[in-house]
């Protein structure tokens, strides 16, 4: 059975201020919660949660907390486990279950955002607030930064951090005082030239030269963009992003790479019932103007918009389409699309699909005209 050392060795905070294991984990199978702008991360660590947690690994169970990294193994998709376990092996073996310091984070500074992407949410966006309201009826508030001694407590639990993932809402609008005050701690520490920043932005905000004075102290900084479509398909499921905008922020951003040799340039790609059939087309947009191979996320949630919703004669072609491919990564997802049915989710996510056209005054069939003949 899989064995994850996140539970000891990471701590991640959510656009909200909850606390888990990691990113991908699922509290709702849990009735307890610790939220950082309440509860002390000593009360966390100290949870009957985490014991739980903890105990399923070590008893070699698949906590229900990791269903998604279990759902990407079963269909041959890199998960977040595996990732981490590759990347951090040779820390993972030196160190001890029970020292209770974090050696890998991620804390989203707020849910602070200036778009409100089809996938997302009101949790992770502020923009999203209002539609979100009123086409679910589910009011998310607009979570600014924690507490005042917020740096001071996870540097104490955190004095050897080799990494930190600054997710968002949009991280370069979001908690921007806090966020340069921790990293500000590391270089003042001397542990910054150790460690390794990785930021996901959604590419429409260009950092200010404050964060490169800053970025320049530490062993690297991946800025990870993350992009949904090509042209119109961007635009709509990154509203109301633009593509010119996008592009010549790419651009500079690619540049800025150039210039400074610890700062990579990464790709994630969110695939939903949206963007499935197009994946090649993704994929050889990046290969043309010179990005990386991208990253590929499954949407788990909410369940309609996941890329298996489609009924069988639409999952049909688009396998087809994806079969046509030459990336081997777009392959993958054809396998994906055969092996797993969510179509007990499609009548939901068409009409929800519609209340967001009508309430945006976007058009899917007009802007993914393959798939509006199943709709």
């Amino acid at each position: 059975m899989p064995f994850c050392y996140s539970p000891w060795t990471n701590l991640d905070i959510d656009p909200a201020g909850t606390m888990s294991p990691c990113c991908k984990f699922q509290r709702k199978y849990y009735t307890e919660t610790f939220n950082i702008q309440t509860d002390s991360i000593n009360a966390y660590l100290g949870s009957d949660f985490l014991r739980t947690v903890q105990q399923d690994f070590t008893a070699d169970r698949w906590p229900l907390g990791c269903e998604r990294c279990k759902i990407e193994e079963q269909h041959a998709i890199a998960s977040k486990r595996q990732l981490d376990l590759a990347r951090w092996q040779q820390h993972y073996d030196q160190y001890q279950l029970d020292c209770q310091q974090f050696i890998t984070a991620s804390v989203a500074f707020g849910n602070t955002c200036n778009l409100k992407c089809i996938t997302c949410s009101s949790y992770s966006s502020s923009r999203w607030q209002q539609e979100y309201r009123e086409i679910y009826n589910v009011d998310h508030p607009h979570v600014k930064f924690y507490r005042q001694d917020f740096v001071e407590r996870f540097t104490e639990l955190a004095p050897g951090l080799l990494h930190l993932d600054i997710p968002g809402g949009e991280p370069f609008l979001s908690g921007v005082k806090e966020q340069q005050q921790l990293l500000q701690h590391y270089i003042d520490s001397g542990r910054a030239d150790q460690m390794t920043l990785h930021y996901t932005t959604n590419g429409t905000v260009f950092p200010d030269t404050t964060w490169w004075q800053l970025w320049k102290h530490f062993k690297q900084i991946d800025l990870q963009i993350s992009i949904d479509g090509v042209g119109s398909r961007y635009e709509y499921l990154r509203f109301p992003a633009k593509w010119p905008v996008l592009v010549s922020n790419v651009h500079e951003y690619m540049g800025a790479k150039q210039q400074n040799s610890n700062v990579q340039i990464s790709i994630s790609h969110t695939v939903s019932a949206y963007n499935v059939y197009y994946l090649d087309e993704f994929f050889s947009w990046c290969y043309n103007i010179g990005l990386p191979r991208p990253w590929l996320g499954r949407v788990h949630s909410p369940a309609h918009m996941r890329p298996t919703v489609w009924p069988l004669s639409a999952r049909q072609a688009i396998v087809e389409q994806l079969s046509r491919s030459p990336h081997a990564d777009v392959l993958v997802w054809a396998e994906l699309m055969t092996q797993s049915d969510d179509s007990e989710q499609f009548d939901e996510f068409s009409h929800r699909c519609r209340q967001h056209d009508q309430y945006r005054s976007t058009d899917f069939k007009q802007t993914f005209p393959e798939l509006a003949c199943y709709l």
